[in-house]
């Protein structure tokens, strides 16, 4: 994998905020509804972000002990060669499944919404040749397509949702906090291991130019995320009411669909549905990426190709063969993602901050 690329510290913000919203806005609404109820919008901003705040930190406290060198690399620094290939290869398979499920959203996503009778294995092949094609073109072209597709990404989600002004009722939102703070607690749960995500700065040190900057643009990709998503949440409440988003598996969708302003603008959900493939293609790649560095880094492989096909293959085998219906990967995604995520993205990383810390004291 490539060593001497650079990205800048604004790159990675974009990256940041395209790799989590992604696949958020469709789905999280659905998730936090369920347990918070009209509420919702809160279980998606106060704890996630501190949830994510508090990650970031960490990621950042490590990467300025090791500026020069990625997670998969440093585990072995602090824990020695054997412990720390084992966690390397530990974090490999966090991303694997990631990404993994992230395939199997986009897969289920436009069987449900737009392609019914297409094969989900050729929606598969498909998405994943795009992200092997961005991860063999590497993080600088990653980092450049999702600064040209930021704009349009934005500019399509505001516009939904300003022409979903029309149907938005914002008595659907109340009341707030009717059963208390627990629910809302609960609903908080997935949208945290998400905003977690923005782990994934712990595998891009090494590859960031003026890396100090980063916990600065990671926390102004954080506020940015926290104000899109609870947009997105507070338009689809406010459209379909709490019950209705519960039950819907992509409600957000069904938001863009109810749009109709006469019969000049109608089916804008095709507009949501091109951002919303982007995002996912580009995180995708990103995730792609990430997994082979990682193999390349833990396991010293120096055959790209060889290593990039066998990724996808692998991938192609667990999403299309190893995983269940929708409803089963909806389960997975909402009650055991969130505590396998976290475990990741936060303990284990407290877990080797504190070992860098008692050796500092040492």
């Amino acid at each position: 994998m490539e060593q001497n690329v650079k990205i800048s510290g604004t790159q990675v913000a974009m990256l940041l905020f395209v790799f989590i919203t992604s696949t958020l806005i469709i789905f999280v609404p659905n998730y936090t509804a369920q347990a918070a109820k009209e509420s919702a919008w809160l279980a998606v901003s106060i704890l996630p972000f501190s949830f994510g705040y508090l990650t970031l930190w960490v990621v950042c406290k490590l990467g300025s002990y090791f500026p020069k060198l990625t997670i998969f690399q440093y585990c072995e620094v602090i824990l020695g060669k054997f412990l720390g290939k084992g966690l390397g290869l530990a974090y490999i398979m966090y991303l694997l499944v990631m990404d993994v499920l992230v395939l199997r959203e986009f897969s289920d996503f436009i069987n449900i919404t737009t392609l019914p009778l297409t094969p989900r294995l050729w929606l598969l092949a498909s998405i994943i040749a795009l992200a092997l094609y961005g991860a063999y073109q590497g993080l600088e072209v990653i980092a450049r397509a999702v600064q040209f597709i930021l704009g349009i990404y934005v500019v399509g989600f505001s516009i939904t949702v300003l022409m979903a002004l029309t149907n938005f009722d914002v008595a659907r939102l109340l009341p707030v906090m009717e059963e208390g703070l627990l629910p809302i607690i609960r609903g908080s749960i997935a949208p945290s291991s998400w905003y977690g995500e923005i782990f994934i700065l712990a595998t891009l040190f090494p590859f960031v130019d003026k890396s100090a900057e980063l916990k600065k643009k990671g926390t102004i990709a954080l506020v940015a995320i926290t104000l899109f998503v609870t947009v997105d949440v507070i338009m689809t409440l406010g459209v379909l009411g709490a019950d209705l988003t519960s039950k819907i598996a992509v409600p957000f969708w069904t938001v863009a669909r109810s749009i109709e302003i006469g019969e000049v603008l109608q089916r804008l959900e095709v507009f949501l549905l091109v951002i919303w493939v982007t995002g996912v293609i580009i995180k995708a790649s990103l995730l792609c990426y990430l997994i082979n560095l990682g193999i390349t880094q833990v396991l010293g492989f120096k055959k790209l190709n060889l290593v990039l096909g066998t990724t996808a293959v692998t991938q192609l085998a667990i999403t299309n063969f190893m995983l269940g219906n929708a409803s089963q990967v909806s389960t997975i995604l909402s009650n055991y993602w969130p505590p396998f995520g976290i475990t990741f993205e936060l303990v284990i990383p407290i877990f080797l901050l504190g070992i860098c810390w008692l050796r500092k004291k040492g």
